[in-house]
């Protein structure tokens, strides 16, 4: 095939199409009233602009969060060593991709596995393994 002609498939091109409607929705918005997922832009609204916008529960509560409250501190560790990830992953952000993982040190300093993935809002949720 020469790089001038055209292919024409009259195959379904989106995933409804192929797959139809869905038969069941659960969204981070309905996660973060469950208490599955925490919005990072509750804290900050500027944080709007970033990569991230989710976080989950099971995750903060591995040294993120004290008696119900966030650690600002730790949190933008968190953050930080995330973009570490995804930066590396996408060399410099030039490759682009819906998942990733990688390792970071929590609080206390062990060693976790995270996944980072794109979610509906065309942002990443930030996750434990176990969580995906």
């Amino acid at each position: 095939m020469s790089p001038t002609q055209k292919i024409s498939s009259n195959q379904p091109n989106t995933q409804e199409e192929f797959y139809g409607k869905p038969v069941f929705e659960y969204t981070s918005d309905q996660a973060v009233v469950d208490g599955i997922l925490f919005d990072l832009t509750q804290l900050n609204p500027a944080w709007k602009k970033g990569l991230f916008n989710y976080v989950t529960v099971n995750l903060l509560n591995r040294g993120y969060m004290y008696q119900d409250k966030i650690s600002i501190p730790n949190l933008l560790d968190l953050l930080n060593q995330a973009n570490q990830i995804v930066r590396r992953e996408t060399k410099g952000f030039t490759v682009f991709d819906s998942f990733f993982d990688g390792s970071i040190e929590l609080p206390d300093g062990d060693q976790q596995k995270i996944f980072i993935c794109w979610n509906e809002t065309g942002k990443f949720t930030i996750m434990l393994p176990e969580d995906y």
